[in-house]
């Protein structure tokens, strides 16, 4: 399955770790994505990085680098920035999931930019994102490891797309339709005698059950009715 993740920046301005640096790209690789963006980071590349990178050292080996974080969203139609900082003049907030659907539904490249294990995201940085991402952590302990709220997004991000990419819903029947099929098929168990030593009323109930643990789609009741009708006929039965 064809995922629209190639076109979304995964951007960390002023990463301190290398190790992180390279948790990020493993997080990246799992879900998908591919375009990883440095902005001033403290020391790459760094043997630490790779080590950290395990099987997505091309996700890290084509990380590009910048000075700032202008040039790393440069041609993006939507940049969103994930802080828990909130503004004297506030952004607007939105949750991971919530962030990564909106996203998603933006059309050309789009990026999603950290800050750094230090201080988050500098405000400077903030001030060139149009919505800020929230990470809903317990208020005692606001701070997460920078790979894992990379890896958390990412995850939000390959969810989102995996619901874009889901057939549309089938056209299930009514429970209507369901209970004028049971009806039919009632009628066709009577004439056959098939209640003869069994509870009518139970029977009829696993039925029921059992047609809403199949929920069939509209065409295939109407094939059920058809069976039923045609079974009637070569057996002499009354059509109903």
């Amino acid at each position: 399955m064809s995922l629209d993740l190639a076109r979304v920046r995964i951007v960390l301005c002023d990463a301190a770790e290398p190790a992180n640096i390279g948790a990020a790209a493993r997080a990246l690789r799992t879900m998908g994505l591919s375009d990883l963006r440095l902005v001033r980071p403290r020391a790459f590349p760094h043997a630490s990085a790779s080590r950290l990178a395990a099987n997505a050292i091309e996700v890290l080996d084509s990380a590009r680098v910048a000075s700032r974080l202008e040039v790393a969203v440069a041609g993006c139609a939507a940049v969103f920035g994930v802080s828990a900082r909130e503004r004297r003049v506030p952004l607007r907030r939105l949750w991971p999931r919530e962030a990564a659907q909106e996203l998603l539904a933006v059309a050309g490249e789009v990026a999603l930019v950290f800050g750094g294990e230090d201080a988050g995201l500098a405000n400077a940085d903030l001030d060139l994102c149009s919505v800020r991402v929230e990470i809903p952590s317990d208020p005692d302990c606001r701070s997460l490891n920078l790979a894992a709220a990379v890896q958390l997004l990412c995850w939000e991000l390959r969810l989102a797309a995996l619901d874009a990419a889901r057939p549309p819903p089938r056209p299930l029947a009514s429970p209507a339709q369901a209970e004028a099929l049971l009806a039919a098929l009632d009628a066709a168990l009577d004439a056959a005698g098939w209640y003869a030593n069994k509870n009518r009323a139970l029977a009829l109930e696993k039925l029921r059950r059992l047609l809403q643990r199949a929920r069939p789609e509209r065409g295939e009741l109407q094939m059920l009715h058809g069976i039923l009708a045609r079974l009637g006929r070569d057996s002499g039965q009354p059509e109903r």
